[in-house]
């Protein structure tokens, strides 16, 4: 079973103001995971956050009792928070990829680096690939003459 996620990461301008619910709202849209209802997504990562950093996770059903909102539709976001690669399922319990949202943060940036260095060393080996295939291609033309 392969361990797949999609990180999308919008450019988005800093909120004006460095509330707590400003700064929430605006880390659920710089992922893409805010949806119709823009209050649920941000309750959800408040939620999963403040239930991280006090170490003790948080499930669907508290969480559908906290949000007042179906179970059904808190595991769907939830599952899109999974695939973001911010919040991982431990048992029944859902947390934050790390302790905390920095510490989650330097994750992904770790694993966007060792990814991004991966894409380099295939672009490399395409490149070389694609250079022997020109030079085959020139060589053979040259024969042909």
């Amino acid at each position: 079973m392969s361990n797949t996620s999609k990180l999308v990461i919008k450019t988005l301008n800093r909120p004006s103001r460095g509330g707590e619910e400003e700064l929430i709202e605006w880390f659920c849209d710089v992922f893409d995971l805010a949806g119709k209802n823009n209050d649920l997504e941000p309750g959800l990562l408040k939620e999963i956050a403040g239930s991280s950093i006090e170490g003790s996770g948080v499930t669907s059903m508290e969480l559908k009792q906290r949000l007042d909102t179906p179970r059904s539709t808190v595991i769907y976001h939830l599952n899109r928070f999974i695939y973001s690669g911010l919040v991982i399922r431990k048992g029944r319990k859902y947390y934050l990829r790390s302790n905390d949202m920095t510490s989650t943060m330097e994750e992904l940036q770790s694993e966007m680096l060792r990814e991004f260095s991966r894409l380099i060393e295939f672009a490399h080996r395409l490149d070389n690939m694609m250079e022997e295939e020109i030079n085959a291609r020139e060589q053979k033309r040259r024969k042909s003459k």
